[in-house]
C-alpha cells in the first residue's frame, strides 16, 4: 500500500513541476498580452522591465557591498 501512495505522490509532484515549467515558459507572453490589453505598448513594457532590472541590480549590488564591508570589518577586528 505505501508504494502506491508513493507513486501517486511522485506523479503529483511531476505534474506540478510540469505545470510550473509550462507557466514559467509562457509568463512573458501572458504578461505582454495583459499589458497590451491595458494599453501599454511593447516599448513601454520593455522600459518597465529594464527599469525593474536596473533597480534589482542596484539593490543586489548594495547588498553585496554591505556584506563585503561587514566581512572586512569582522576580519579587521579579529586581527
Amino acid at each position: 500500500m505505501p508504494q502506491k501512495e508513493d507513486a501517486s505522490g511522485q506523479q503529483q509532484a511531476t505534474g506540478r513541476l510540469a505545470l510550473v515549467l509550462a507557466l514559467t515558459r509562457c509568463a512573458p507572453l501572458l504578461l505582454s498580452h495583459a499589458m497590451m490589453n491595458r494599453g501599454v505598448t511593447l516599448e513601454q513594457l520593455e522600459e518597465r522591465i529594464l527599469l525593474i532590472a536596473e533597480v534589482t541590480a542596484r539593490s543586489h549590488q548594495q547588498r553585496r557591498e554591505r556584506e563585503r564591508r561587514k566581512r572586512e570589518a569582522s576580519l579587521g577586528s579579529s586581527s
